[in-house]
């Protein structure tokens, strides 16, 4: 039986310098795998959501209709960036003049660009920890193999000798670490990249649906000259 876990053999008769290395490296595996399978459900159910909020939008044909959409349409991220661009709208007078539509439209991609800043920066939350986790656990790796090889020669000069039954176990006892290293970095390096993928492409999106936001209102306001003018 005790043959058929040496892995966890040779954790139990690890120094504390090694099991120090060795908890703190389960440490950011578990936040990393945490972030990430949180962070993943939470991406589908916003790309559903916004998917949802969006397939109503191709329907509005003016920029009053969007308060009645954002009532009745679930939490997404769309839906907060409508809000925020109708809440902006609500503060602007009833009167339109040719030379204000330029003022007027600019004060919303304004709002449009601070909106889908902090879209981004919510989205973005955590994956700094993975970043770093990926970073770091090679080189914590590395530093407990580097100790346990030290105590390994340690070892060989006090036993005068450097016969495998002396070296190995030390050597084998000192890879533990490098190999709990890249255990946390492979998928930490991987979910970070995904993420950060997923939300550079969210942003573009963000985007877009905001210029065509941003286009029913200018266009509200040029019917409504026309209307004055007619």
């Amino acid at each position: 039986m005790n043959n058929s876990i040496p892995l966890v053999q040779m954790v139990m008769q690890s120094d504390i310098a090694t099991i120090v290395v060795l908890c703190i490296l389960a440490v950011m595996s578990l936040g990393s795998w945490g972030i990430i399978i949180v962070k993943y459900f939470a991406y589908l159910r916003s790309k559903h959501a916004n998917a949802e909020f969006f397939r109503k939008f191709s329907t509005v044909t003016k920029f009053v209709q969007l308060q009645g959409l954002c009532e009745t349409s679930d939490d997404s991220a769309l839906r907060r960036l409508t809000a925020e661009v109708l809440k902006e709208a609500s503060k602007f007078s009833n009167f339109v003049s040719y030379d204000s539509i330029q003022h007027r439209a600019s004060l919303l991609e304004d709002t449009i660009q601070r909106s889908i800043e902090g879209l981004r920066l919510t989205e973005d939350k955590y994956l700094s920890f993975l970043a770093t986790s990926s970073n770091l656990a090679p080189f914590f790796g590395l530093l407990g193999t580097v100790w346990g090889i030290m105590i390994a020669f340690f070892q060989i000069g006090q036993h005068g000798s450097a016969d495998l039954s002396v070296v190995a176990p030390g050597i084998a006892m000192a890879l533990i670490t490098t190999v709990g290293g890249l255990v946390v970095a492979i998928p930490a390096s991987a979910g970070y990249n995904y993420f950060t993928s997923c939300n550079g492409q969210n942003e573009i999106s963000y985007f877009n649906f905001g210029s065509q936001v941003l286009s029913l209102f200018k266009r509200g306001d040029l019917l409504a000259l026309e209307e004055v003018a007619g």
